[in-house]
């Protein structure tokens, strides 16, 4: 912005436009640079009016190309004079930049009186233009000798103007190098958003769907500021395509905040920024109505290329702080935000006037977002490895401790190490005789149901599920992630597990089957880490507490929990238990001192704090 072209308040002013003028005969040139430069603030000026301003000096002229004022209701008039040295007339096109210039007004005056006049602009019929092409133009006729070119323009959208005369062969070339531009551009998005469209139809993944509505809102976007989508859909009706231009402004915004949300696991991993990008939507949805009804167009198309800029950095934040929150998957998004970002604010500064304009700069939005769309790419491909590693953690721990190792190396997660744990094993009483009386079909539907119910509340309790074993199983708490009371949680865990086996031996009992449930919890430090061999590991937990945990389950009668002396000192006011004696345990040299954990009854929690 320091660095951004002069205002052109600040431009030198030159003489009279009557002395040197432009050679008409050249191929293509540039008119701003030679044209005297007059504000009609009012809008109400005549030719007339401004040729004589121009002859008397009272103008302005500059040494830019493109002529840019920011957001004004002015008209500008330009003065260009133009010579002919040919003895017979000349064919050239007037041509416009940028696309959005709302109404054009062209005046042609030859050294023998005759007059063209022209009327064009994106609030004009398309039809209007001599070449039925995307910007703006005019099928200028110059005479042998010196003509007089007026042209006004005047818009709601960023003012700036590039007016070129050019031949039709080089129109020609300028034209094939466009198509040549845009099948590029669209080209590759449209690839793009086909490839993650199959990809959502065969996964039914909702990021690759987010990322699709981010590039379908940018094409169109793309396609309708640059006059395509007026060319295409609406060459009747230029007012739909000018609001086309605004509303797809603000939903690419839309898109891209909802892809972050959902790309980026905001609600999970960042609650802070999660609430703020929603509060971003809200004010976005309010501001994309409010300045509809109340503004109007110009109103509209104002606060959507600030809203644009607002996003393209609010898409950089989250990504730095998600990289921050070791989201790996946030490294490409990032980078794809930062293309974005400089993208995007390089084009809308440019729309503005606060940075000078070039074919770069200009479009600057379109290496942006193909930048932005490859590294996305790259960015989703990590997330669904990101994804299939949730998965495969979801074998250990719940959803939720899993979704907390995915920061984590391999490594880390299982590198072995000493942790205090709480030890739960659950077994299923009479199982061998219902083996021996019951099919193979019968025995694995059973472990099913049984598997199905015990695992809901594994997930539901964050706790570890180390292995299951026919039909026993073994869980432990306190690692990865340190939980506050594990032995009190282990318990509630565990007096649920015995009123959800309730309820599920209920179904059995009608299909005829007989079966019954124990536990056994003991609390101690074990070693744990990755067990096996390459391509097939386990992360398990291996110690003495892990063998007290599996002799007191053996030790367990239907439906009862038994449970050491350490846990029974450490599970608060979370139940009641009661001493069971000392046990002799296999494996164990001495009689272990175990106590039975007992259900609250009446809702009103008892508690036997009998340890001896």
């Amino acid at each position: 912005m320091c660095v951004g072209q002069a205002a052109p308040a600040a431009a030198q002013e030159r003489g009279p436009t009557a002395g040197i003028a432009i050679d008409a005969t050249q191929a293509q040139v540039a008119l701003i640079p030679r044209a005297s430069i007059i504000k009609d603030e009012a809008g109400n000026k005549t030719v007339e009016e401004v040729m004589r301003a121009a002859l008397s000096g009272k103008s302005t002229r500059l040494d830019y190309e493109v002529f840019s004022t920011n957001f004004t209701r002015a008209a500008y008039w330009f003065v260009v004079p133009l010579e002919n040295n040919q003895p017979s007339s000349l064919k050239r096109l007037l041509m416009f930049e940028p696309s959005w210039l709302d109404d054009v007004r062209v005046t042609l005056t030859d050294a023998q009186g005759g007059v063209q006049s022209f009327v064009g602009g994106d609030t004009r019929p398309f039809a209007q233009r001599s070449e039925p092409y995307r910007l703006t133009n005019f099928d200028l006729t110059l005479q042998p000798g010196r003509s007089m070119l007026v042209v006004r323009v005047q818009t709601r959208d960023p003012f700036f103007v590039n007016i070129r005369l050019m031949s039709h062969d080089s129109f020609a070339k300028f034209a094939a190098g466009e198509v040549l531009y845009y099948g590029l551009v669209y080209g590759g998005l449209l690839s793009l958003l086909l490839f993650n469209l199959m990809l959502y139809l065969a996964s039914r993944e909702k990021t690759y769907l987010a990322y699709c509505g981010l590039l379908t809102t940018f094409l169109i976007m793309n396609a309708a500021y640059n006059g395509h989508i007026f060319q295409w859909l609406f060459p009747e009706s230029p007012e739909g395509a000018n609001w086309i231009n605004s509303a797809f402004i603000y939903f690419y915004c839309f898109a891209g905040l909802v892809f972050a949300l959902i790309f980026l696991d905001l609600k999970a991993k960042l609650p802070g920024a999660y609430k703020w990008t929603r509060r971003m939507l809200y004010a976005m949805a309010l501001s994309f109505v409010a300045t509809a009804v109340l503004g109007g167009y110009r109103a509209h198309i104002t606060s959507s290329i600030l809203g644009v800029t607002m996003y393209s950095v609010t898409a950089f934040t989250l990504g730095l702080l998600s990289l921050n929150n070791r989201n790996k998957a946030a490294i490409y998004y990032l980078s794809g935000s930062v293309a974005g970002l400089v993208g995007s604010s390089s084009t809308a500064l440019v729309a503005m006037g606060i940075l000078p304009y070039s074919f770069v700069a200009f479009r600057a939005v379109d290496f942006g977002m193909l930048l932005d769309a490859i590294m996305l790419s790259l960015a989703l491909s990590a997330r669904i490895a990101q994804v299939q590693r949730l998965e495969r953690l979801r074998r250990f721990f719940s959803p939720a401790v899993a979704d907390q190792l995915l920061s984590a190396t391999s490594e880390k997660l299982y590198r072995p190490h000493q942790r205090e744990i709480v030890v739960l094993f659950l077994d299923l009483l009479g199982y061998t005789a219902f083996t021996q009386k019951h099919g193979a079909d019968e025995v694995m539907r059973i472990l099913g149901e049984f598997h199905a119910a015990m695992g809901e509340l594994i997930a539901i309790y964050d706790a570890t599920l180390e292995r299951f074993a026919g039909d026993g199983i073994m869980i432990f708490f306190n690692d990865p992630v340190e939980i506050p009371d594990p032995a009190a949680k282990a318990a509630s865990m565990a007096l649920q597990m015995q009123a959800r086996f309730q309820e599920l031996n209920k179904i059995w009992e009608q299909r005829g089957y007989s079966l019954a449930m124990g536990i056994g919890i003991a609390q101690g430090v074990a070693v744990i880490g990755a067990i096996g061999f390459e391509g097939r590991r386990d992360y398990a937990a291996i110690g003495n507490v892990t063998n007290l945990a599996a002799r007191l389950c053996g030790q367990a009668g239907e439906g009862q929990i038994l449970i050491s002396s350490v846990v029974a000192g450490n599970i608060g006011e979370v139940a009641r238990f009661e001493a069971v004696g000392d046990l002799v345990l296999k494996g164990f040299s001495e009689p272990v001192k175990c106590f039975e954990l007992l259900p609250v009854q009446d809702h009103r929690v008892e508690y036997r704090h009998s340890l001896t």
